[in-house]
């Protein structure tokens, strides 16, 4: 027999209702309401307990007394319910439909059982964890609705995002799906899984130089964005070797990189350009440097496309790169993806186009609030545009207030861990109006490893324990003073002064 908690008091609204219990639920525990035919599914949003006897007290020695007569019959608890839908539409697609008539004030209040929390969360694909209030119920995501509708995983540092992103993978990767994760530290590049056998492949990042942007290839060879002489010049070069010259006339990047040289030595014979020569020098300069410092990432006769394997997880590992060009790689790569799966729609029609889902770390890095950038623009578009062609995207920051809210608003489904800036709180709320003010509060309180859940890929917000990773990767936090003792050998006076002064550096 179902039991009943509480009824509902005073005035009742279709999406949220007010209750008065016997013994306080859990927050985010979960609660039926049953009423003119209809069964509600209700979330414990927040609750409070107060004592009418000890309400006006304020001499401790009165209260010292009073508590002495006092019984638990003068206590009460009052809570918040966020009304969810009624579950008789579980067997549908669609999301669980709000009532058109509220409940009346009175009506009782049952704890969902188990067997229908299950129901309700165990329909997806892919495995996240469990409810925070029911560690027999597991949650699973709608890996349709996650892919098509963009996702974003925030968090604190040290709040189990990197774990939240390794527990994706594995259950991806039981989809056979095709994902490329940007790895922005290195994270997931030894990625292992005990019970899963990942199929994992590697990509170094690389752009080819010959089709990339005028602009890209001089912020890449470090030309400053004001030098009004060097950049025309180079502009100037390049086209006129594209006008001449076709990508397969070059054999190595050298090759390219030399004739813009060439050209760009020309010019300095010509009397017309003799008052910039010292602009046009700096420019070669700048481009031979290129040639050395960038000539891990610079090349020819090269399509990211062809290095994406589909059914894997494809890793992009760019913790050596600096911040313009991961800037430019992962803008070249995005735009590339976007623009081969339009391609491939276009000529050939949608069911020859496999999803990709792309994963980006440090996602408030590449696409800030305050601040364009290339990959910016194409973030943007991919969540304007991507679910059409099939190339879903999932941002990851632990700074949502930095990161673009035009972005973060295209990410209909959140897992959301601990937040305790307001700033950061107030700028995730604006992007999604399906986060409550009440669960807003919840964000400071969740624990390591507990998230908000919300969004298409689940059918009723949760408070979920995520599962914890079974295997490493990269994100976990150092065992610090194990590592000082691992490394400590004891030095006598002498041996410090002889390595010191033996160094070759010195």
């Amino acid at each position: 027999m179902d039991k009943v908690i509480g009824y509902t008091i005073g005035e009742t609204r279709i999406d949220e209702l007010t209750f008065l219990a016997r013994e306080a639920p859990k927050v985010g525990d979960y609660v039926k309401i049953k009423y003119d035919g209809s069964e509600l599914l209700g979330m414990v949003e927040s609750t409070i307990q107060g004592n009418l006897a000890l309400e006006d007290i304020l001499n401790i020695d009165h209260l010292e007394k009073i508590r002495k007569f006092e019984d638990n019959s003068s206590y009460y608890i009052l809570g918040k319910i966020k009304v969810l839908g009624d579950v008789k539409d579980l067997n549908e697609e669609k999301a669980l439909k709000l009532p058109r008539v509220p409940p009346k004030p009175g009506i009782p209040i049952y704890l969902a059982e188990n067997d229908l929390l299950k129901e309700v969360f165990g329909k997806g694909h892919l495995k996240i964890g469990h409810l925070v209030t029911r560690n027999d119920v597991d949650v699973k995501l709608d890996a349709n609705k996650l892919c098509s509708r963009h996702l974003a995983i925030l968090a604190m540092t040290g709040m189990g995002k990197s774990n939240t992103v390794a527990v994706l993978l594995r259950e991806l990767n039981k989809l056979k799906a095709t994902v490329l994760v940007f790895d922005m530290h290195g994270e997931y590049r030894d990625i292992y899984c005990e019970s899963e056998d990942l199929r994992k492949h590697i990509i170094e990042p690389k752009i080819n130089i010959y089709k990339i942007g005028d602009e890209d290839l001089c912020d890449l060879a470090g030309v400053d964005a004001q030098a009004t002489k060097q950049r025309p010049y180079i502009r100037k070069a390049i086209k006129e070797i594209k006008e001449n010259h076709r990508e397969s006339d070059f054999s190595t990047v050298n090759d390219y990189i030399n004739a813009i040289i060439s050209k760009l030595e020309e010019y300095k014979l010509y009397d017309n350009y003799k008052k910039d020569e010292s602009s046009i020098q700096t420019a070669i300069f700048r481009l031979e440097d290129m040639l050395q410092f960038r000539k891990n990432i610079i090349t020819l006769h090269y399509n990211p496309i062809n290095d994406i394997r589909e059914h894997c997880i494809n890793i992009i590992p760019m913790e050596e790169l600096d911040e313009n060009a991961v800037d430019i790689v992962v803008s070249y790569i995005a735009k590339a993806v976007l623009d081969d799966r339009k391609k491939i729609i276009i000529n050939k029609g949608r069911n020859f186009a496999k999803p990709v889902f792309m994963i980006f770390e440090e996602a408030h890095l590449i696409a800030p609030q305050h601040r364009k950038t290339r990959a910016k623009y194409y973030l943007s578009r991919i969540a304007r545009e991507g679910r059409k062609f099939g190339v879903g995207l999932c941002l990851v920051s632990q700074r949502p207030k930095t990161l673009d809210a035009e972005t973060l608003s295209q990410c209909s489904n959140l897992i959301i861990s601990k937040l305790i800036e307001p700033t950061d709180q107030k700028h995730v709320q604006m992007a999604s109006e399906n986060l409550s003010e009440d669960l807003i509060k919840q964000l400071t309180s969740l624990n390591i490893g507990e998230a908000i859940i919300l969004g298409p890929c689940i059918k009723v917000p949760a408070i979920v324990k995520v599962d914890r990773f079974d295997g490493r990767y990269g994100g976990e936090d150092l065992d610090i003073v194990k590592l000082w003792g691992e490394s400590f050998e004891e030095e006598t006076d002498d041996d410090f002064e002889d390595r010191i002064f033996d160094e070759d550096d010195w």
